[in-house]
């Protein structure tokens, strides 16, 4: 326990120190808007990464309709973020795309749960392609091929760290968990 302890707060202080840092570089004019935008972005791809990781890495299934479901809850939060630009909303539509996209991956897990290797590959891909098809010929809800326009712009680079860091110890506490190591 005492050394658990050592190590959390080891990585606490990490966390502080690397947040830290970037707020004396944004401050001082080192990254300027553009570098903050790619700092986002990477951001946003290591929370889809954790996220891959836990389903191909850990428990060794081939999925591929990680795309997929994350198309479901980002049009879900920017369709819902469009219509009512507010930080409430905006939240709200966070939290509403990751359940709608949990509910379509239990919709797709269930009937899938006894496949393996490269049938799971070709279920999931397939789960993938319909969701990309429903999304291009959606109409007015989706604008098409054209995407969303006029989302607001409520992201910064400290909510996507603090998103980052939430995301990361959450699925580190789930694979030490009992039903993570099982």
């Amino acid at each position: 326990m005492k050394e658990n302890l050592k190590v959390n707060i080891l990585w606490l202080l990490l966390l502080l120190a690397g947040y830290g840092l970037i707020s004396v570089l944004v401050s001082v004019g080192v990254l300027n808007l553009f570098y903050v935008q790619i700092l986002q972005q990477i951001g946003i791809n290591i929370i889809l990464a954790v996220g891959l990781n836990l389903i191909d890495g850990f428990s060794g299934q081939f999925s591929l309709g990680h795309a997929g479901f994350m198309a479901i809850g980002a049009y879900a939060a920017a369709i819902i973020g469009s219509k009512s630009p507010t930080y409430g909303a905006f939240f709200g539509a966070m939290l509403l795309g990751a359940l709608l996209s949990g509910a379509v991956a239990l919709l797709v897990g269930i009937p899938t749960l006894r496949l393996k290797g490269d049938y799971l590959a070709v279920a999931t891909l397939g789960v993938s392609e319909i969701i990309r098809i429903f999304i291009i010929n959606g109409g007015s809800l989706t604008n098409g091929a054209a995407g969303i326009l006029g989302i607001p712009n409520f992201t910064t680079w400290q909510m996507v760290y603090f998103f980052v860091v939430i995301t990361t110890i959450a699925t580190l506490n789930f694979l030490r968990s009992p039903i993570g190591r099982s």
